[in-house]
């Protein structure tokens, strides 16, 4: 089964949310698509993705640094030890390209075995602290002369679609219908690089805040090529990545969808001089954005409604959609699935789970499910409240519904945590963070549902 969509999400800022909406759509798209593999790619060298994702151990250890540093699950080939991480995979392919008999399923790993709250068919190419440090390694190969190059001619190329194969290897073996979310750094290093170019699509995380034309300018002008704020960008354009992978026919993402994070006190007038410059380079470069060849949109609110979807502050950064990541959580789950998660998630691909099983020589392979424990880091009110489990009568309630009948929410909500505590730990949220806890889950379903919706 070829490869269903991959997604890089990406801002060349930080601070507009990158990691908290990967986490939480990739949550949610398992959830709606059972038969489906996720494969979430955390190219981050915070690994705050993969943390949120793993949690710590029984001993309330820190997986991704174990992992990290080979304490857990290190991966053999010949002589040499190699993490199960990003980085351990680049470091392989780096030395030796990607040989026939390494099935790069081996470095995935299923997140339900160390996190039971979450879906069966999520799998995590885990983060590493080192990626910076390997990248250092990786640039100086690109650019290694064919004489000297393992990869000969073909080393900038080779090295920058090293993660599109293993993504490819992988959605190869039958059976597999695979999904892929990246998590990018948003600095336009190398690393970033491999990132974008391991993708087909890019969903642009942007807030009010930092929506300028200057920022559009400079992440068009890096990516591909357009409006270049200055002529030094046209000057050393051979050094530039658009420049470079257009040369080495290496294609970029296109922008299937701009999710705006808008402040509460944001009008229809705010940044309109932005909107109407990105709506300039779409009619100047329409190829850079997926749309359906014949589908034409004339208007800049016909535009807005095909690629743009608005995320309300209130929403986005309430105390529940934090906690989730903190909690290694999924958001809201309609209350049948909770007993009922593994049995549902069944029909995913076994291939993944027959190869990333952790070795016998892991603490994890004691026990079939080993127990979650929450991150050290508290959260601003110093709460480490389990998540609510929210029926799907209560989600799918207007605002209006919601408020004139809150007591649903408490009446219906169970809790995430095998421990079971209810609404005693509830009550520390305001009505209002629970109204736009399952607005935001509302508006992750709406995304969810648009990215196969639109090839």
């Amino acid at each position: 089964m070829p490869l269903e969509g991959s997604y890089a999400i990406w801002n060349n800022r930080g601070g507009s949310g990158k990691t908290t909406l990967t986490y939480h759509l990739a949550n949610k798209f398992a959830l709606k698509n059972p038969d489906k593999t996720i494969l979430l790619i955390d190219m981050c060298p915070q690994t705050d993705l993969s943390h949120a994702l793993l949690g710590n151990d029984e001993h309330n250890q820190d997986h991704v640094s174990q992992i990290g540093t080979m304490k857990k699950d290190a991966m053999v080939f010949g002589e040499q030890k190699f993490a199960k991480t990003v980085s351990g995979y680049l470091d392989l392919y780096s030395s030796q390209g990607l040989p026939n008999n390494v099935d790069p399923r081996t470095f995935l790993l299923n997140v339900s075995k160390f996190n039971a709250q979450l879906p069966r068919n999520l799998y995590l190419l885990c983060g590493d602290a080192s990626i910076e440090l390997i990248a250092r390694s990786l640039e100086q190969k690109r650019n290694q002369t064919a004489s000297v190059s393992q990869f000969g001619a073909q080393a900038w190329k080779s090295i920058t679609t090293s993660l599109k194969q293993f993504i490819a290897k992988i959605a190869a073996h039958k059976g597999i219908k695979l999904v892929v979310f990246t998590d990018v750094h948003s600095s336009c290093s190398i690393i970033s690089e491999i990132a974008l170019a391991a993708c087909d699509k890019l969903l642009l995380p942007i807030t009010d805040e930092h929506m300028h034309r200057n920022g559009f300018e400079y992440m068009f002008a890096l990516l591909y090529g357009f409006s270049q704020p200055s002529n030094v960008y046209y000057y050393y354009r051979h050094f530039s990545f658009y420049y470079r992978a257009k040369e080495h026919d290496v294609r970029l993402p296109k922008i299937h969808l701009i999710l705006k994070k808008s402040n509460r006190n944001a009008t229809n007038k705010d940044n309109q001089k932005e909107w109407e410059f990105i709506f300039e380079v779409y009619k100047k470069h329409p190829q850079a954005f997926n749309v359906a060849k014949e589908l034409e949109l004339k208007t800049l609110d016909e535009f807005k409604r095909e690629f743009v979807i608005d995320i309300s502050e209130e929403t986005s950064a309430n105390q529940i959609v934090r906690q989730a990541v903190r909690s290694h959580s999924p958001l809201l789950t309609i209350k049948k699935n909770a007993n009922s998660n593994n049995n549902n998630n069944r029909n995913s691909s076994s291939n993944l789970a027959d190869v990333s099983t952790p070795s016998t020589n892991s603490s994890l392979s004691k026990t079939k499910n080993p127990k979650i424990v929450r991150s050290a880091s508290p959260s601003p009110n110093n709460r480490n409240a389990s998540l609510p489990n929210v029926n799907a009568h209560c989600i799918n309630k207007s605002t209006d519904a919601l408020n004139e009948s809150s007591s649903l929410i408490k009446q219906d909500c169970l809790s995430l945590n095998s421990n079971n505590l209810l609404n005693d730990e509830l009550s520390v949220y305001t009505q209002n963070e629970h109204i736009n806890a399952i607005l935001y889950d509302e508006l992750l379903d709406k995304i969810a549902s648009s990215l196969l919706n639109r090839t």
